[in-house]
């Protein structure tokens, strides 16, 4: 019987801080428009830094961790230095990288969080000279920390040529 009033201590203190927390804080537009152009500001240095074959600034906007950040073409990349390291061997005999965007969706889910989504399409001239070309679609977590939006998860893919 004393497993009881321990049970109830248990629930109350549950409701207490279920209570607490309240209702989330719904975003104004203003609030959602601030998070989706701080996101696509994020995103585009990404893609200038990946333009210029620079990995180490493409990745200073993923966040380190060791958790499976990052999934390319169904790979599963453990960590963001796994990640880091095979991005910058496929830079590896690129002279020249060209990403464009052709569809692009921010979804604002919380002020901490957002989800961007993109389908574009990518030209790299390899230094023998030939140019190859592909289509790709990227979804990727962002989360602000420290005043700064970073990538939590990205998943990348280029769908099968037809």
């Amino acid at each position: 019987m004393s497993s009881h009033p321990k049970a109830i201590l248990v629930l109350i203190c549950a409701s207490i801080v279920i209570a607490s927390q309240g209702k989330p804080r719904s975003l104004s537009v203003e609030d959602q428009q601030t998070i989706e152009k701080a996101v696509l500001e994020a995103n585009t240095q990404m893609m200038e830094a990946a333009n210029s074959l620079d990995a180490d600034r493409f990745f200073s906007y993923i966040l380190d961790t060791d958790k499976g950040s990052i999934i390319q073409d169904g790979r599963l990349f453990k960590t963001r230095a796994e990640a880091l390291e095979v991005v910058s061997r496929g830079f590896q005999g690129i002279d020249k990288m060209n990403r464009r965007y052709d569809q692009t969706h921010v979804t604002v889910i919380s002020p901490e969080v957002a989800l961007l989504t993109v389908e574009g399409s990518s030209t790299a001239t390899l230094s023998d000279g030939r140019i190859l070309s592909s289509r790709f679609a990227v979804s990727l977590v962002f989360v602000l920390r420290d005043g700064q939006w970073k990538v939590l998860h990205g998943h990348y893919s280029t769908p099968k040529q037809s």
